[in-house]
């Protein structure tokens, strides 16, 4: 499965859009929404990550059931639970509206099309970055992001960050 994934701000995140608690504050503020994130991160209801320092790109990101051959730039695991047999790949901004409005939920309509059909259960993920985020020449082509699902018994590794904020 592969999604193109426009990123306007730097980050993407996988969602279990029926756990996931949104709302944060009419007026938050960054700090406020990082710890928030990782709070949702470590109910295992979200996994949230920085792209790269400009700000932004079009991605193409691969769901694989293993890593390719192709050698990664960096990577990470941490566990999510899947309960409504599906997950989304969420854009900062609507992760953003959904904390300011309590009305609005993630993913926002123009983005349900970034819906990945998986079995509930819990289950460590993998990310593979697969290109050096320091690097401005992206290869449109390219395959910037894998994500490999793999089912585990429980999710109980627990995040102070987002990951690659710092």
């Amino acid at each position: 499965m592969t999604f193109d994934f426009l990123d306007e701000d730097g980050f993407i995140s996988i969602v279990n859009v029926d756990k996931y608690k949104g709302y944060v504050d009419s007026d938050w503020h960054l700090d406020q929404l990082f710890q928030h994130f990782v709070q949702q991160m470590n109910n295992n209801n979200l996994i949230i990550w920085k792209t790269n320092e400009d700000g932004g790109n079009e991605w193409n990101i691969k769901v694989l059931n293993q890593p390719s051959e192709n050698k990664e730039f960096r990577c990470f695991s941490f566990p999510i639970i899947v309960t409504n047999e599906c997950l989304y790949l969420v854009p900062y901004n609507d992760l953003t509206m959904a904390a300011e409005c309590e009305n609005e939920t993630v993913p926002s309509k123009h983005n349900l099309h970034l819906k990945v059909n998986i079995a509930n259960g819990f289950y460590n993920v993998i990310v593979r970055q697969m290109f050096d985020p320091n690097n401005i020449r992206y290869e449109v082509e390219a395959s910037h992001f894998e994500i490999i699902f793999e089912l585990t018994d429980v999710g109980n590794q627990k995040t102070s960050e987002i990951f690659w904020w710092r």
